[in-house]
């Protein structure tokens, strides 16, 4: 097959969550290190989907620079949504602070938001301090 035939992949930006943390524990097991850091709240905004992340509803439980965190989101309109994010975090950029790569899943009820389940996600993110936020960009793949 030529390149030329290789189609091409088009995302489209859908929204941002800005995860509010409260908090890492971290330790090195005999096997990998452990990260625990529960989400106290945030943000959901942007052209397809706003609302608010629940407050203590999950954390990031991540080992060895892998995320994988468990947490509900609430659309504006008060749909409950589970949201599943996997990724991982480098510290390579030239000052030294991390950036992720994300894929988040959801699983919501049938209805407004169904659509959240059946889309690919990918994204990017970033740690922020003073206070401790994780932003997120989220990109469905059209």
């Amino acid at each position: 097959m030529a390149q030329a035939d290789v189609p091409r992949i088009d995302l489209d930006y859908a929204f941002s969550i800005r995860l509010d943390t409260g908090g890492r524990i971290a330790f090195e097991g005999p096997m990998r290190s452990r990260v625990f850091e529960p989400v106290s709240g945030g943000e959901v905004y942007g052209p397809r989907l706003q609302g608010r992340v629940v407050p203590h509803s999950g954390a990031d439980f991540a080992t060895n620079n892998l995320m994988d965190a468990h947490l509900m989101l609430q659309a504006s309109d008060g749909t409950w949504i589970y949201m599943n994010l996997i990724g991982y975090e480098h510290k390579v950029t030239d000052d030294g602070s991390p950036y992720f790569r994300v894929a988040p899943y959801f699983d919501t009820p049938m209805g407004t938001w169904d659509w959240l389940s059946k889309t690919v996600f990918i994204g990017t993110a970033e740690r922020r301090h003073n206070p401790d936020q994780i932003l997120m960009h989220i990109y469905a793949l059209r």
